[in-house]
């Protein structure tokens, strides 16, 4: 985990800090029973620790949760870097490619998707996991894509339609694609995010594109 301590190494094996198994037990637990479902006893039991140890590395449940969010944050903020993104829109087929292909790819680890279904879990009657769903996971996404698409409309790769509904139209299939798998087909299937994604992904982009795009 990449924003965790860093891991120490017995030949070329790592190990898991103290820290890492409590976050990484904390995340299969809550992914599993809820946030108010889990204890710190069951926390710590599972790690193999007492339950005052768990309090060196943090300092509530509450603060395990803000952790695994705060993780969560930096994977949703990857990708290509910004001048690269610039100019992959001169080309619309291909930067939706890669931009498509990247997300999918950073939303399939298994530790993002039990955080999906942690969200999945808690936005019903936890307000801090539904405030950050509204802020990061839905206004954040849509300005983020009205950002691109006025780009695109400025650079003459796409029509001049409203950036605004086009990213709400853009947008609303991810929200889709997240209520099917993590919602109502969870755990029905061996198939990876990934793999049950990508080609409704990549169908709905050249619907898009060949509404969208100037010839």
């Amino acid at each position: 985990m990449k924003n965790q301590n860093t891991t120490s190494k017995i030949g070329n094996k790592p190990e898991e800090t103290t820290k890492e198994k409590i976050f990484n037990v904390s995340l299969d637990l809550f992914s599993q029973k809820g946030f108010n479902g889990v204890s710190v006893r069951e926390i710590a039991r599972e790690v193999g620790i007492r339950e005052s140890s768990i309090y060196n590395h943090y300092k509530n449940k509450e603060a395990i949760l803000d952790a695994i969010m705060e993780y969560f944050i930096s994977e949703l903020q990857g990708g290509p870097p910004d001048e690269e993104m610039d100019k992959l829109m001169e080309t619309p087929e291909l930067f939706f490619e890669v931009g498509a292909r990247d997300f999918i790819e950073r939303m399939n680890t298994p530790n993002t998707q039990k955080i999906w279904r942690l969200i999945s879990i808690e936005l019903f009657h936890n307000e801090k996991i539904r405030e950050f769903s509204k802020k990061k996971l839905f206004d954040a996404p849509i300005k983020g894509w009205e950002e691109i698409f006025t780009k695109m409309i400025e650079k003459k790769v796409i029509k001049p339609v409203n950036p605004k509904i086009l990213a709400y139209e853009y947008f609303s299939f991810t929200l889709y694609l997240y209520f099917e798998y993590f919602i109502l087909n969870y755990n029905e299937s061996n198939q990876t995010f990934m793999e049950v994604a990508w080609d409704k992904m990549s169908d709905h982009t050249e619907f898009i594109l060949n509404s969208i795009k100037i010839n």
